[in-house]
């Protein structure tokens, strides 16, 4: 790689850095500043379906030959060898599905959720569910965006080990009418983020070990595309369990030094030798299709709505990541 290459490589992950800390501060701190928040499903949808194409085209398409590459250049010997890039990306999928799935869930959602609503009428102390009142909170809430809260892993891990707590407020004299009850997971946003931040630094990490510009941007625009959700997942968790606005920014600034703290792990990483980059990028696949498939994709296609639309922007993303092979040969890429 000459000097300007290198000098290239440098000035986009650098980019990267400052502009995915920028993202996640951004958008963790809507959410917190504005009281009610409506999103547009549209572009949520879009958006969801688009990442979620890049992700298991760029994971498929880019990083996993190039992680099989690595592993080929690193023996001395012209011998066939296992494919170790292939196990390792089979295994690290495996880890986050027992850790998300298995190791984290032994109820099923419709049972959770069921217990869940036991254990909240046992939290309550001095006084009796008002059923109406609990029936009215519960039409108000998105239903849409409960769904998503169920197929999202993170969140609903979050919410198991969190402590939860009945909160009532008084409105009138009358105590049979006057009780409300809110729902307030205490350690569900603290949980999340760190499930959160763990995905963000292998992302970061995907991006910082890349030794090509046009792939380590075609990875970066994976990761971009996610980068908004992150922030509003994270900042609407805190603002939901009433953690003060002082806390929330904190911690969400935190959230945000994941990826740049990714990316130059990555980056040092990347002048160990072809086997330390092989086995970190196949890592990285498996993050990046368990991403892809078991989270985006799933909670995505599985809203009827936009089902076409979404469909074809999910196609765009992957003409969008297979096309990067044409325009290295175009400008004398390898």
């Amino acid at each position: 790689m000459n000097d300007e290459s290198d000098i290239t490589l440098t000035i986009t992950k650098i980019s990267c850095m400052i502009s995915f800390f920028i993202m996640i501060i951004i958008f963790g701190w809507i959410p917190l500043k504005m009281k009610v928040f409506q999103s547009n499903k549209q572009i949520i949808a879009f958006t969801s379906a688009f990442s979620g194409g890049l992700f298991l085209s760029v994971g498929l398409c880019h990083l996993l030959p190039e992680a099989n590459e690595k592993f080929e250049s690193s023996f001395e010997d012209e011998q066939d060898h296992y494919p170790f890039a292939y196990l390792i990306t089979i295994l690290s999928f495996a880890l986050i599905l027992f850790i998300e799935k298995i190791a984290t869930d032994s109820h099923s959602h419709h049972d959770h959720h069921d217990v869940q609503n036991e254990e909240n009428k046992r939290l309550l102390v001095g006084g009796q569910v008002n059923e109406k009142s609990l029936q009215t909170l519960q039409q108000d809430e998105d239903p849409e965006q409960q769904f998503r809260e169920s197929v999202n892993t993170k969140v609903a891990v979050a919410k198991k080990i969190s402590f939860v707590q009945m909160v009532k407020k008084s409105m009138v004299e009358d105590p049979s009418s006057s009780i409300i009850f809110q729902e307030v997971n205490t350690w569900a946003p603290y949980i999340l983020q760190i499930a959160v931040g763990i995905h963000a630094v292998f992302e970061g990490l995907s991006i910082g070990i890349q030794q090509n510009t046009s792939l380590c941007v075609g990875v970066a625009v994976a990761v971009a595309c996610h980068k908004w959700a992150e922030g509003f997942t994270l900042g609407s968790a805190f603002r939901q369990a009433g953690v003060n606005k002082r806390t929330a920014i904190i911690m969400i600034v935190i959230q945000a030094c994941f990826n740049p703290v990714g990316i130059m792990i990555g980056w040092l990483l990347s002048d160990q030798g072809d086997l330390i980059t092989g086995i970190f990028l196949s890592i990285s696949v498996g993050t990046f299709l368990y991403i892809s498939t078991l989270e985006i994709l799933v909670e995505e296609f599985n809203i009827s709505r936009y089902k076409w639309w979404k469909f074809l922007v999910f196609l765009i993303a992957i003409g969008f990541v297979s096309s990067f092979w044409f325009v290295e040969q175009a400008f004398g890429g390898d």
